[in-house]
């Protein structure tokens, strides 16, 4: 199930964190404090952007989070993050995230999706990958810890074509 943001569920994220995220989110924070991430997050997504809570079905709590937010006229970022049940929404995220992205890209004539991942963390990679998104640059020593960040793209028009309706025809 997916529900409008609201702070309570999104500080839970923040605070139950799974690893992975956790080290690529705060890899790029002067801070490493969930509420501090919290308020900040919970500004700028209630101010310059959208967002949704994914719910685990089975543990009836807040398992991860999906937004975008609008660094400057058409130049969006994205993020995706969650607890250890973050499997247990991912397929509605992708969904709403899909949707989304296409509105932005169409309807509020962005020209740019951003995302920064480390390096090492290969899960969010398949899924930026298969989202379409491609590899523009490799942020070298770019967390406070000295890793590598990679930064993914999609650009309006060039590689967009999966955050849009698609259907192969039969031969």
């Amino acid at each position: 199930m997916l529900t409008e943001f609201n702070s309570s569920a999104f500080e839970f994220i923040c605070l139950n964190m799974r690893e992975t995220d956790k080290v690529e989110v705060f890899g790029m924070l002067a801070h490493d404090s969930p509420l501090q991430l919290a308020h900040e997050a919970s500004y700028l997504i209630r101010n310059k952007g959208r967002s949704r809570i994914g719910w685990s079905d089975r543990t009836k709590r807040p398992a991860a989070m999906a937004a975008f937010t609008e660094d400057w006229p058409g130049m969006w970022s994205v993020w995706m993050f969650g607890t250890d049940d973050f499997k247990d929404c991912a397929i509605e995220l992708v969904r709403w995230f899909r949707h989304e992205a296409k509105d932005i890209l169409t309807v509020c004539k962005g020209h740019r999706l951003q995302c920064d991942s480390r390096y090492d963390h290969e899960e969010a990679h398949r899924m930026i990958k298969a989202f379409g998104a491609i590899e523009e640059s490799r942020l070298r020593a770019y967390g406070k810890d000295g890793a590598d960040y990679i930064r993914f793209v999609w650009l309006n028009g060039e590689n967009d074509a999966v955050l849009k309706p698609h259907f192969t025809r039969a031969a």
